[in-house]
Formats: C-alpha cells, sequence, structure tokens
C-alpha cells in the first residue's frame, strides 16, 4: 500500500525525466517520418494530421480550460480561410500562412473571450455556436471571396 507521501504528485509526474517511452519516441518518428516515407499519401497524412490538430483544440478547450464549446470550429475555420486567403493573394509561404492563421484566430478569441467566459456553461454553449453561426454566415454570403 502506498502512502501519502511515496505517491508522486501530478507537477512530478509531468516533470519526471523519463516522462518518454521508446515506443512513443518511435511512433513520433514514423508519424513525422510518414509523409516522406509515403509521398503518394501525403493528402491522407495532412488530412489526418487537420483533424487530429482539431481534436486536440477541443481537448485544450474542455479539458484545460473547462469550457464546454460547440463553436470552437469558427477559430479553426478562420484560421484557415485567413491562411488559405493570404496564400492566394499574398505570399503562397506556407510558414507564413500558418503564422497569419494562428494569429487570426487568436484574435478572433481575444475579441470573443469576454462575451464567452462571463456566463454558465450553458451560456457558454450558445455563445459559442452563436460565434461559429455569424462566422458561417459570413463564409457564405461572400461566397465571391471564399468561393
Amino acid at each position: 500500500m502506498n502512502s501519502p507521501t511515496t505517491t508522486p504528485t501530478v507537477a512530478q509526474r509531468l516533470l519526471a525525466p523519463s516522462r518518454w517511452r521508446a515506443w512513443e519516441i518511435a511512433a513520433w518518428l514514423l508519424i513525422w517520418a510518414a509523409p516522406i516515407a509515403l509521398p503518394q499519401h501525403a493528402a491522407l497524412i495532412n488530412e489526418i494530421a487537420i483533424l487530429a490538430l482539431f481534436a486536440l483544440s477541443l481537448d485544450v478547450i474542455l479539458g484545460y480550460a473547462g469550457i464546454v464549446s460547440l463553436g470552437h470550429a469558427a477559430f479553426f475555420g478562420l484560421g484557415a480561410y485567413g491562411a488559405a486567403l493570404f496564400a492566394k493573394h499574398v505570399m503562397p509561404d506556407p510558414l507564413v500562412g500558418l503564422a497569419v492563421g494562428t494569429l487570426l484566430g487568436g484574435l478572433l478569441g481575444a475579441l470573443t473571450s469576454p462575451m464567452i467566459v462571463r456566463g454558465t456553461d450553458l451560456t457558454r454553449l450558445m455563445v459559442t455556436m452563436g460565434v461559429a453561426l455569424v462566422l458561417l454566415e459570413l463564409a457564405n454570403k461572400f461566397d465571391d471571396l471564399t468561393g
């Protein structure tokens, strides 16, 4: 039976140097090597990475921030539209487009967060869904720009 003094805390476990296991490092190396080793499947690998990033964003907002959201896709979508339009009209560099998309998503978060964090969980659900629906309608109305 473990006593309270021998059980490591969450912070100690996160900071422990042996946190990474050998199979985890091998899995990440395979993931990073997949587009190079399988160039014919690069589009599929790209889609998987995008959906994994989207799932991770929901995990961060729900797990760490504790905010239940129905509209976190709005931030993801605005960043994607911003990066695509930047690449089409300004500069096609993907890293600069990634920075532009990140800045736009962060700017939308900074503008909408005062509304989102004020209420209860039900209010947050409705406000986040409302923000997403407003952005969806904007994307539909400006179809000459968004395609």
